[in-house]
């Protein structure tokens, strides 16, 4: 029964990450395992909170309510890859941001306003990054390992970046095999 209950999960994992529309980007350049990764624009819905109040989950169940229609429309909005995470320094208190990439057919004008005034929208502007990749399910030791290996390679070939790194996670919880993470960072 466990078994039928494991290949029923990854089935359905399956199929909702066939049907999942993946951010689109552009590879310039290839260094050993890390590519250069041009974005073009795109929109997101986010939402910051003070590092210590900000649980993964929450932030994320605060999104995911405004996708599944906590906006003033009831507007749905279909689930993209990757979620965003990135950690903020103010200067005052550490935040987290986390994103969704809105579907690539909307623009600004076609998306509700979220019932949530913690979600902003915004589009973001055309930008590289150096990007590294990695499976399994994340950790925090497991993203900062990677996140030392996209530096040293960077700084190896004098490349400059700027800012915290972002974290991509790709998968839902329940996907067991060929999870798919990525560490960004934004390149001068």
């Amino acid at each position: 029964m466990k078994a039928l209950l494991l290949i029923f999960i990854n089935y359905l994992t399956f199929i909702s990450m066939a049907q999942t529309e993946n951010q689109k980007y552009i590879v310039t350049n290839k260094i050993n395992n890390i590519e250069i990764r041009e974005y073009l624009p795109a929109i997101y819905a986010s939402v910051t909170l003070e590092e210590n109040n900000a649980k993964q989950n929450s932030m994320f169940r605060i999104l995911a309510n405004y996708i599944f229609g906590g906006n003033d429309e009831n507007q749905k909005i279909a689930m993209t890859a990757p979620v965003h995470m990135q950690k903020e320094n103010n200067g005052e208190k550490d935040a987290l941001t986390m994103k969704f990439v809105m579907p690539s057919k909307y623009n600004l004008d076609d998306l509700s306003k979220p019932n949530d005034s913690r979600v902003n929208i915004y589009k973001s502007n055309k930008k590289k990054y150096a990007a590294i990749g990695y499976g399994g399910y994340n950790s925090d030791s497991k993203s900062d390992d990677y996140y030392k290996k996209l530096k040293t390679v960077l700084k190896n070939n004098n490349i400059k970046y700027s800012g915290n790194p972002i974290y991509l996670g790709y998968d839902p919880p329940y996907k067991f095999w060929g999870r798919k993470n990525e560490i960004l960072l934004e390149l001068e």
